[in-house]
């Protein structure tokens, strides 16, 4: 029931029920425009007495009551202010609801609106930040006191009951995915120095919060000979990042405030410390980094310390790390695992990490209790360890991609190198027809199974993508975008989408798509049967560029006017002399649109067609019940059946035409048949009620 209309019912008996039988108390919760509100109210009798809490969903509410008094609470979402029945601010003074053996529809119960905060978060750029966090806290005690999430205009409300709050940003940029800078209002680094906002009922307006880009760290790890450093983390307050091939890091997306940045050495080979020099167990605090909105900070570098090498006790197993292009594997984890009798209960009994130099060794393998056997992985990251770098995949003893089968080996010496898979990857861009880039666009890849390979998650302003986790291999791309056609390369449907090959180590380009916001039939909709009184015909809805999540709907017209809706048509007498068109509804939920078939042939009776069929005539008689043979007039054109085209169609030879009058008549072949079976079509067009369609028949001609 509409706000507007259950303001207009009264309060008043709907159904009588038994006594003390519970019965239903309804009722609408809407805000000062008429727009529900959800929640849930809570029910108490008026001793006070708890009864139940019910869902308020979608802003109305059914609630089973035996006879009795009883004092309602309703709890809104944050954007409203929790209130007793009838807009009392507690149960002292609410409104009591009396229940007496009937149920009643109580007027809607008008929800004000919490106070509160609204505005705007942009990046630095004035784009929209979908999904912001806006936290509020109160000015007085520091405690959380409510919270929203931006729409996808930016926009957002955070509902309190609190008279002055705090407000802090955060947020990723919504097109690379990178973290913006931590704010507080306005444009200050801690909630101590950020102004206070006194929420309202109308909502408090603090304008437009410009989140600027992340700030960074950067610097330059080396050894005591200056020599460059890979493989070194580098850790801030709110992230890390390893050194490269040059001793070089970058933590980014890093808040405004102080930091410390600690290094640490996963491989072993040298010791870790705090920034300038500040060792892990000195008693001296850390030095701090002051990191300012958005700010750049460099010249973070670090000299670490080498250990003591360390002798090996014996060694039982050592090897290196490569990849399949021939580089090496600096800082792999290596886990060595037992071999119990179910795989399941493998569990690991030694670690280590390649070195420096990609090699590894593990020693006393034979000390490991009851052990005899083991397998050896080497574990890659989750991403490639670079920009523009690709992606080493894990690999097992004997460079195998399991632990079933991977190779075992005994604590007895050996080497065993390892080979890593490396990924390739698939660049190209996706933009609209309707011009610009479209909203959280996608691109899937599917292998030659069509098992999921991967997916483009993250695009620049321009539309383009850059995925470089694919495993070598054949596959198909499907592109796909808020409120446009999925389509898969080059502008495909899934059974002809062409497919990619994707090598170790290179890019593919080019992988575009422009998609279009329009639903379009590929193939026309055909009428499957023929015409005639007492049969049904059905519409093939054909091929359209977007299906899987649509909804089709189905008319048939005779000339503007719609007699059936259906995929199929029982064709009765009051359509005779008429022609019928299919009409195809394609709702896709974003848009939608409609083809028609082409117009069937003036609907009419069935004719049953004999024919004494020789190698250069048809004599034919044509039967039409229920009219009379003199009735009975048509044009038979026969065709001989010879093959099938590319796309399924039959391949028809023209053999003849001719007239049919009084129920009978003879065509004359061009060309005579020869010896032998054949399949021949006599399509038949009707005149007056006689039907038209095509009729097969096979024969055999001897001589």
């Amino acid at each position: 029931m509409a706000a507007g209309a259950l303001a207009a019912a009264a309060l008043g008996a709907v159904s009588a029920a038994p006594a003390n039988a519970a019965v239903m108390v309804s009722g609408s919760t809407i805000d000062a425009a008429g727009n529900y509100v959800e929640g849930s109210m809570s029910v108490y009798s008026t001793t006070g007495a708890y009864v139940g809490n019910y869902v308020v969903d979608s802003g109305t509410f059914d609630i089973p009551l035996e006879n009795g008094s009883y004092k309602l609470r309703f709890f809104p979402t944050p954007d409203y202010t929790p209130e007793w029945y009838r807009d009392k601010p507690d149960e002292a003074t609410a409104d009591v609801v009396t229940v007496a053996g009937a149920a009643q529809t109580l007027s809607p119960w008008t929800i004000e609106r919490a106070p509160s905060v609204t505005g705007i978060v942009r990046t630095a750029d004035g784009r929209a930040v979908r999904g912001a966090s806006v936290r509020a806290y109160d000015t007085t005690t520091g405690n959380p006191v409510g919270s929203d999430s931006a729409d996808r205009n930016g926009a957002f409300r955070v509902g309190t009951t609190a008279p002055s709050v705090k407000l802090v940003f955060s947020g990723y940029d919504p097109d690379s995915g990178d973290e913006l800078a931590t704010e507080w209002y306005n444009d200050k680094a801690s909630q101590d120095a950020a102004d206070p906002v006194g929420p309202t009922a109308a909502g408090a307006d603090v304008g437009v919060v410009t989140l600027a880009p992340g700030g960074s760290i950067s610097g330059r790890v080396t050894n005591e000979y200056a020599q460059p450093l890979a493989r070194v983390q580098a850790c801030s307050n709110d992230g890390c990042d390893y050194t490269d091939a040059n001793g070089v890091y970058t933590i980014e997306g890093v808040a405004t405030g102080t930091h410390e940045v600690a290094f640490y050495d996963e491989i072993g080979e040298y010791h870790g410390e705090y920034w300038n020099n500040v060792a892990f167990d000195s008693p001296a605090d850390p030095n701090i980094v002051t990191v300012a909105p958005g700010q750049a900070v460099t010249g973070i570098d670090a000299v670490l310390t080498l250990k003591p090498a360390a002798t090996p006790n014996g060694v039982d197993v050592s090897g290196t790390v490569r990849d399949e292009l021939g580089n090496l594997g600096i800082g792999y984890e290596i886990d060595v695992l037992d071999t119990p009798a179910d795989p399941k209960d493998a569990k690991v009994v030694a670690s280590t990490y390649s070195n420096r130099a990609g090699q590894y060794h593990f020693a006393q393998l034979d000390r490991i209790a009851g052990e005899t056997e083991f397998k050896l992985v080497v574990r890659s990251d989750q991403e490639p360890r670079e920009e523009g770098d690709f992606l080493r995949r894990t690999t097992w003893s004997g460079n195998k991609l399991g632990y079933d089968t991977a190779l075992p080996i005994t604590s007895a010496p050996r080497t065993l190198d390892f080979t890593l898979p490396v990924s390739g990857g698939v660049s190209g861009a996706i933009t609209s027809e309707a011009g610009g880039v479209p909203e959280d666009p996608w691109a899937s890849f599917r292998d030659a199974e069509n098992n999921f390979g991967g997916q483009a998650y993250e695009f620049k302003l321009d539309g383009t993508y850059d995925v470089r986790t694919l495993w070598a291999g054949t596959y198909t791309v499907q592109f796909g975008a808020d409120d446009h056609v999925t389509e898969w390369w080059k502008d495909a449907l899934p059974e002809d989408a062409t497919t990619i090959t994707v090598k170790p180590g290179q890019l593919t380009t080019g992988i575009s798509a422009a998609l279009t916001k329009d639903v379009k039939a590929i193939e026309r909709p055909e009428v499957a049967g023929d015409a005639w009184v007492g049969k049904t015909i059905r519409i093939d809805k054909g091929r359209w560029n977007t299906e899987a999540q649509s909804v089709f709907t189905y008319e048939w017209l005779a000339g503007s006017t719609v007699v059936g809706t259906g995929p199929s048509l029982k064709i009765t007498k009051s359509m005779l002399g008429k022609k019928v068109t299919g009409r195809v509804t394609n709702d896709a939920g974003f848009a939608q649109a409609q083809a028609v078939t082409k117009t069937t042939p003036k609907i009419g009776y069935k004719p049953k067609l004999k024919a004494k069929v020789s190698k250069r005539a048809a004599a034919i008689t044509l039967k039409v019940k229920p009219l009379k043979a003199k009735k009975v007039k048509a044009t038979i054109t026969v065709f001989e059946l010879v093959g099938t085209k590319k796309n399924g169609d039959d391949k028809l030879k023209k053999l003849g035409k001719a007239k049919i009058t009084g129920g009978k008549g003879v065509v004359r072949f061009k060309k005579a048949l020869g010896k032998g079976k054949h399949k021949l079509v006599f399509t038949v067009k009707g005149k007056g009620k006689v039907g038209s369609g095509d009729i097969r028949t096979k024969v055999k001609i001897k001589r």
